[in-house]
């Protein structure tokens, strides 16, 4: 008797767990990445476009990971037609739309440009998907053109996302 009373206490907590864990993560906005656009103007001789897309893929899972990592957002694929889901291919438009068809909150536009080998450059922009409005902008600059450095601002543009200010107040004030 006192095993059977053991057992509907259990599964009763773990039915509670799962509830409020389900809960919880409907309360967590949901984010689409779009793939991040790359343009290398740097002048460098010889075709490093190989060694640039990998580090392009690094940055984007990198900021996937550490997005998922802050519990501020549920990070969903982007799916659209196109091999390449970003703004090298997508307008914003077709990428907020690609975003409403995964039921995102928002979606996560950004380029890339290599300068030099000594400094780059990118541009966040996270959009509102309901709304159809821009919830926040960040230019970024960076040194270095190694593994390193795009972990690095991978690392920093998911800080600048996470701690964005996404109140209703400060989104219809942009």
């Amino acid at each position: 008797m006192h095993s059977r009373l053991y057992m509907v206490a259990l599964l009763g907590a773990l039915a509670a767990l799962a509830s409020a864990g389900t809960t919880r993560a409907a309360d967590v906005p949901r984010i689409a990445l779009a793939d991040f656009y790359y343009l290398d103007t740097s002048g460098e001789p010889g075709d490093r476009a190989s060694e640039h897309q990998q580090r392009v893929d690094l940055f984007e899972t990198v900021l996937r990971e550490e997005l998922a990592a802050t519990g501020r957002f549920e990070v969903v694929a982007l799916e659209c037609p196109l091999p390449e889901c970003g703004v090298g291919s997508l307008s914003v438009e077709d990428a907020v739309n690609a975003a409403e068809r995964v039921n995102a909150d928002y979606v996560l536009l950004g380029a890339i440009q290599k300068i030099s080998t000594l400094v780059g450059t990118g541009r966040l922009d996270l959009v509102n998907v309901p709304q159809r409005r821009s919830a926040m902008s960040r230019v970024l600059s960076f040194r270095g053109d190694s593994d390193e450095a795009f972990r690095r601002a991978a690392e920093f543009s998911a800080r600048n996302v996470a701690e964005a200010d996404l109140s209703p107040a400060a989104e219809g004030a942009r």
